[in-house]
């Protein structure tokens, strides 16, 4: 139950409390009073979209608090609390307090028990304490979608719905991963061919970084070599080795400088021919180191040959996956990894096919019960509603629940041909003949007048009677429910006189057990004197002038200022005489029916 509604700079509302009881609290007052404020403040508490209009005129920010005291019998919505890490609220466990911050500059954010939470959870957990009925939630009945979450909680299908839409969302995803699965394998079986001759390309090649290395040096040494070998060849064929070299020369010239002093007589000469001597011993010895020399600079040919052979296994691995050993290797691992990735996926998708397969077969199983437990509840539900509108003066209603089935084979062809090979085609027709609702949804129609075919609501029903539809399933729909505030905004749109009366007398039973003992608690929103006088708990709501500034107030009525409420309704503005005396007699009259 809602103990006390708090709102601070919410419109024309700047600061005010609210407490709330048990049983019917009614809320009546002036037009733009600021009546439809306490409906916007507990849509806020729900979860509701933010509009910073709301935010009072001067104020950057609005603050909306509501302290609940859930049933002590019924601690689930405590365990609630619990599962999303809630602790219990300090100054109060019996308590939980909600708080919905809103700001102008658009950063807005919601407590309970002063832990913040996101929208979400908020949405979740005080959906378990607030249920709103306004003209909105009215039209939401024309709108067949919503027929079998009523007829869900009905059949108390709160939690195999939840396990169904688990499995039905589990299997369309499971069914997504062994599509995607599918085509990679596809794409995998193309280039596995490329993939396995490459890698046994470079396996065949057994390659190494360290081999890649001293081939580069026995090469490097190799091309030195020769070239160290080829400039002292050059030396000695310059010297000693070819047709015309020097050592030829010299020592032909030796002979004719000899034949020059003995044909002559010049004694100068021989001085200078002995220094030639030494040249010529000197360049002969220069010749022999030089060979000396060349011999150092000898190789293993063999070992040159192969080094170079396999140079060129690994130039020709460097131009397709270089330009370093190391992207060979590189490419290596992404080859064996694709292969990995081939033999595995297989693997993958016979697993993935068989949680898939279990998937499908438990949304069905789940499906077939919810079919069975909505089936079972049908008749149960027509006749609750049809004695719940007779009450409501629609004595000749006739209300039909029907289910209707899906279509067995929605166009799921391209996915039933792609996965077939892994999944009988038969079990996947069966599961994509569900929908989030089932194998089949729920539709509620009505017939108004005697002799008059049940048909749908929105073709039949008027704004008055769609009112008391709702109503009516909500008296039956929580027959037990006792926990959340029943909210009920414009219940009494297009209705007046005697049929005012019976929504009244049924809203005041709502909030009964079937022992006559006020068990729980609406709040309404009415304008209707038929309605109000019904009330256990009446409060008023009004508009002043503050610091030339309009205020709202609401105050709890006595007695005597529900019976001029009343009167107010009746006859306006002005009170009459004859609208007190007539308001007191509703208010006598309906505290008779109570009792």
């Amino acid at each position: 139950m809602l103990k006390q509604l708090n709102i601070q700079n919410l419109a024309i509302a700047e600061n005010i409390s609210v407490h709330f009881q048990k049983g019917l609290n009614v809320i009546t007052g002036e037009t733009g009073a600021g009546k439809s404020l306490l409906v916007d403040a507990m849509c806020l508490l729900r979860g509701c979209r933010v509009d910073t209009k709301l935010i009072r005129t001067g104020h950057e920010s609005a603050l909306v608090t509501g302290i609940f005291t859930p049933n002590k019998n019924d601690s689930s919505i405590f365990s609630t609390l619990e599962e999303f890490g809630i602790p219990l609220y300090s100054d109060d466990p019996d308590e939980i307090v909600i708080k919905r911050y809103i700001q102008r500059n658009g950063k807005h954010r919601a407590t309970i028990n002063e832990t913040i939470v996101s929208s979400k959870t908020l949405q979740y957990i005080s959906g378990e304490l607030i249920d709103i009925s306004s003209q909105f939630e009215n039209q939401r009945l024309l709108d067949s979608d919503t027929h079998t979450s009523f007829l869900d909680e009905f059949a108390q299908n709160t939690l195999n719905y939840k396990n169904y839409i688990h499995h039905f969302n589990l299997g369309h995803e499971q069914l997504k991963q062994l599509k995607q699965l599918i085509f990679e394998q596809d794409l995998l079986r193309r280039e596995k061919n490329l993939y396995e001759f490459e890698l046994s390309q470079i396996n065949e090649a057994n390659i190494s970084l360290n081999e890649f290395k001293k081939i580069e040096d026995i090469i490097s040494l190799g091309n030195k070599s020769n070239l160290l070998k080829r400039i002292c060849s050059e030396i000695n064929m310059n010297l000693s080795n070819d047709e015309v070299n020097c050592l030829d020369l010299l020592k032909h010239s030796r002979k004719n400088i000899e034949k020059l002093i003995k044909l002559s007589g010049q004694t100068e000469i021989p001085i200078q021919s002995e220094k030639m001597d030494e040249i010529i011993f000197l360049l002969e010895e220069l010749v022999l180191k030089i060979e000396q020399t060349s011999n150092k600079f000898e190789i293993d040919e063999s070992l040159l040959n192969q080094a170079s052979q396999r140079i060129e296994i690994y130039n020709k691995l460097l131009i397709k996956y270089g330009p370093t050993i190391e992207d060979i290797f590189l490419y290596k691992n992404k080859c064996e990894s694709y292969l990995l990735k081939a033999e595995n996926i297989e693997n993958e998708m016979i697993n993935l096919s068989k949680k898939c397969e279990k998937t499908l077969k438990n949304a069905l199983t789940l499906s077939e019960e919810l079919k069975n437990s909505r089936m079972s509840k049908l008749d149960y539900i027509s006749l609750s509603i049809e004695k719940e509108l007779s009450e409501l003066g629609m004595p000749k209603s006739k209300f039909i629940c029907e289910l209707k089935e899906n279509i067995k084979y929605q166009d799921e062809q391209k996915t039933l041909e792609f996965i077939n090979s892994k999944i009988s085609q038969e079990l996947l027709k069966n599961f994509f003949s569900l929908s989030k609702s089932g194998s089949e949804k729920a539709q509620f129609l009505l017939s108004t007048n005697v002799g008059i075919e049940a048909q749908a609501i929105e073709k039949v029903a008027s704004g008055g009677e769609l009112s008391r539809v709702m109503l009516a399933i909500k008296n039956v729909l929580f027959d037990e429910e006792t926990m959340s505030v029943f909210v009920f905004d414009e219940i009494d749109t297009g209705i007046s006189g005697n049929i005012a009366a019976k929504v009244g007398r049924k809203l005041s039973d709502f909030c009964k057990n079937s022992y006559g003992n006020i068990t729980r608690q609406a709040l309404c929103i009415t304008h209707l004197p038929q309605v109000a006088c019904y009330a256990q708990n009446h409060f008023v709501v009004s508009k002043e002038l503050r610091n030339n500034k309009t205020v709202t107030k609401i105050i709890q009525a006595n007695k005597d200022e529900k019976i001029n409420e009343i009167a107010i309704l009746l006859s306006g503005e002005e009170i009459s005489q004859e609208s007190l005396a007539q308001a007191k007699v509703l208010v006598m009259e309906a505290q008779k029916e109570l009792h």
